[in-house]
């Protein structure tokens, strides 16, 4: 038998699946989840995050815009940040994301 969700769960899945539609930012959490094509990071790139700057060439999208689509999935809850200076590291939020696979998967009969 299926519960029904509260309102403001569902918002947060619409909300969630209608960042995830956009093909640029899809190539920027698929470049988020190969840690090790940034060998430069300053920083761990698995526990603190792949620096931003890195993030934009390796998907050739302009600084201004991939930092722009990032903002957008972290507001939507799927991003981690952490600064390091004047420096800003992303990494994929697992448990966001382990939450938006089961909700999906909810929805199947």
């Amino acid at each position: 038998m299926r519960t029904h969700t509260r309102p403001e769960t569902d918002e947060i899945l619409a909300r969630r699946l209608k960042v995830l539609g956009h093909p640029d930012r899809l190539r920027l959490l698929r470049l988020l989840t190969q840690p090790e094509r940034f060998p430069g990071n300053l920083v761990d790139p698995v526990r603190v995050g792949i620096c931003v700057n890195d993030l934009a060439k390796a998907a050739g999208l302009p600084q201004s815009t991939t930092s722009h689509h990032l903002g957008l999935l972290q507001e939507a809850g799927l991003l981690v940040s952490t600064e390091h200076g004047s420096w800003r590291y992303i990494r994929p939020d697992g448990a966001a994301f382990a939450e938006l696979g089961a909700a999906v998967k909810g929805l199947a009969p």
